[in-house]
């Protein structure tokens, strides 16, 4: 996907704001790290808690045709990561999220990608599913439930698929999730 105009944050590895990162030129092998958020959106029905995943379209140049986050990416420069979120949600699952409604769960570095991730949850509760894909990233989006995701993680992209702090927040939050809908099993 071409970035025209775009300037990504710039991170240092104490997760201090830098510079702008311009993706058209940027050497993937440097200590810089480029700012990234990403949001899970999640819901119980009947007890059982699903997460939201979306099919990234065949035609994207990295991880095409693969399972991902509810929605992510880079966060531009001077953007705010809360910022980024909601952008991202709108620009790939066609979604307006209540800023206020979002939960910080972590922010990490992934080596792998050369990335500052600063992850949310966000309940979606009894929202209707109109979701729209207007800028050809994202095929589809699927709810998960969380006691089945282990057999759906073969259908997730490897650099998520192999992120332990994202699955170890996964784990937690749905601790979490399902003790304050009463519900203890996972």
């Amino acid at each position: 996907m071409e970035h025209q105009g775009e300037i990504w944050q710039e991170y240092d590895f104490n997760g201090e704001r830098l510079g702008g990162i311009d993706p058209n030129n940027y050497n993937y092998d440097t200590i810089r790290l480029m700012g990234g958020a990403a949001v899970m959106l999640y819901r119980v029905v009947n007890g059982e808690l699903e997460y939201l995943f979306q099919h990234r379209s065949k035609f994207l140049k990295g991880n095409p045709d693969k399972w991902d986050v509810s929605a992510g990416g880079h966060t531009n420069l001077n953007e705010s990561v809360l910022e980024s979120v909601i952008r991202e949600s709108r620009e790939e699952i066609g979604v307006e999220l209540d800023r206020d409604k979002l939960e910080f769960a972590a922010a990490y570095i992934r080596i792998d990608a050369d990335a500052m991730v600063h992850l949310y949850f966000y309940n979606w509760g009894d929202r209707i599913d109109e979701f729209s894909f207007d800028d050809q990233e994202v095929e589809e989006v699927k709810w998960v439930k969380y006691s089945e995701l282990e057999s759906f993680l073969p259908n997730i992209k490897k650099p998520l698929a192999e992120d332990k702090v994202f699955f170890y927040c996964l784990e937690e939050w749905s601790k979490k999730i399902l003790e304050k809908n009463g519900n203890n099993k996972s």
